[in-house]
């Protein structure tokens, strides 16, 4: 059996990682508005719904930054193959999201880079210890989310059904992967880390409505 040197490992576990970064793809589900007819709405509505689904779009970023900085550092094949698939459910709401905004004829937030970075690193963070943690952090993350969507829900208007279907859609997965995080083990982690997540998904949320 060949012995690998520092730096030969250390080049296995590089190209490893932009593997992950790179070829992240999407589980191919159809998008839930697909079928559903475009009701008219006021220019001032479509402005509110373009604004909170540029929210959701970079939420979905910060997602991929969250689940790929956690499989970089997974300390199991079955922990990296969870958060790699949990991944490419997320691409399917980023997909979705994106495809929403260019119908409402809406830009994503020029931020996006800085979540997705920002993400990545506090995913690998989170897993730096075991990965007992890092299924702790995606418990919490996903409940926060899921809250915060059931909050965009009650926000659009009325008639928008394609969006509605949308956001039903992105929650009910969201349910679900803090259900399997908890079912894999998570542990749960300090109040202080809440507070902090909350506090700075509420920063995105205000940077990412305006720009």
């Amino acid at each position: 059996m060949k012995k690998y040197s520092s730096t030969d490992k250390l080049l296995i576990k590089s190209n490893d990682i932009l593997n992950i970064l790179f070829n992240i793809k999407s589980s191919g589900r159809n998008y839930p508005a697909k079928d559903i007819h475009e009701n008219e709405m006021s220019e001032s509505d479509k402005k509110i719904v373009r604004n909170l689904m540029r929210v959701n779009h970079a939420g979905e970023v910060s997602a991929q930054g969250l689940y790929i900085g956690h499989a970089i550092l997974s300390k199991t094949k079955e922990q990296k193959e969870l958060m790699l698939n949990m991944a490419s459910e997320e691409k399917d709401h980023l997909e979705w999201c994106g495809h929403r905004i260019k119908e409402l004829k809406g830009q994503t937030s020029v931020f996006n880079p800085l979540w997705f970075t920002g993400s990545v690193a506090i995913g690998m963070l989170s897993s730096f210890t075991n990965d007992k943690n890092a299924l702790g952090f995606i418990e919490e993350t996903e409940k926060q989310v899921a809250a915060h969507l059931e909050s965009h829900i009650n926000k659009i208007p009325k008639q928008d059904n394609k969006t509605f279907a949308i956001l039903k859609k992105m929650r009910s997965d969201e349910i679900h992967h803090g259900i399997t995080a908890q079912k894999h083990g998570a542990k749960n982690i300090p109040s202080i880390i809440k507070k902090i997540m909350n506090i700075t998904a509420d920063v995105m949320k205000v940077a990412s409505f305006r720009l």
